[in-house]
């Protein structure tokens, strides 16, 4: 999962199709598909890819091939419609469109599913002077201040940000955002909790140990 932070002119070719970078989108870069990166004009492009290279310590099935010519083939599309691109713009309409203190909303693909089974993502609204709810989790997870400022309760220790800000929660620490007074906060998010779904290891600290248990009859 590829978080654009700022810069103009850039792009993620994926497999023929040439995807301009946008502030605040998010692009996805699928396994078996050429891909690479570029930058048209000056000045620097910078973003934050959400990887599960950890993974891969265990499961020894991660490996590379370059193609023949610098580049791979590509072609402009039209990312409205790109499957594998999240426009902040709609990210950001479907969060105002909610009308509480703190939304939640995940990047999902059109049929519902999360959009990786090993990592997903997604964005947040925080109302200025408001904050979360507090959460403990086996999900381990990487935090970026789009906009806003404010500071975070991570297992009792104060974590002061601002817009460009980036910081991680350990799995099972607890969490909760704080939002200053005077605006709103947006927050991008990505985690491993489809992987830990996926095998049966994700939990809350209000799961039920009976949803765990198995039924000996």
């Amino acid at each position: 999962m590829r978080f654009i932070i700022e810069g103009t002119g850039g792009f993620t070719a994926v497999h023929g199709r040439r995807i301009n970078m946008t502030r605040g989108d998010v692009i996805l870069t699928p396994t078996w598909n050429w891909h690479d990166h570029g930058k048209d004009g000056s000045g620097p492009m910078i973003w934050l890819d959400g990887l599960d290279l950890p993974s891969f310590v265990h499961f020894p099935v991660h490996f590379v091939e370059h193609y023949k010519e610098s580049r791979y083939p590509a072609e402009n599309v039209d990312t409205s419609s790109s499957p594998i691109v999240f426009p902040w713009s709609r990210m950001k309409a479907a969060l105002d469109s909610v009308q509480e203190d703190y939304v939640v909303k995940r990047y999902l693909r059109g049929d519902g599913s999360e959009v990786s089974k090993s990592l997903g993502g997604c964005a947040e609204r925080l109302n200025a002077g408001k904050k979360s709810p507090m959460v403990q989790e086996t999900a381990s997870s990487v935090y970026h201040i789009i906009e806003g400022s404010g500071y975070s309760l991570v297992n009792g220790e104060k974590i002061t940000w601002k817009k460009s800000d980036t910081f991680c929660i350990p799995a099972w620490y607890t969490y909760e955002h704080f939002a200053d007074e005077k605006e709103n906060v947006y927050l991008y998010r990505f985690d491993d909790k489809p992987l830990l779904n996926a095998l049966g290891f994700y939990r809350t600290k209000d799961t039920s140990s009976e949803c765990l248990a198995t039924a000996h009859v």
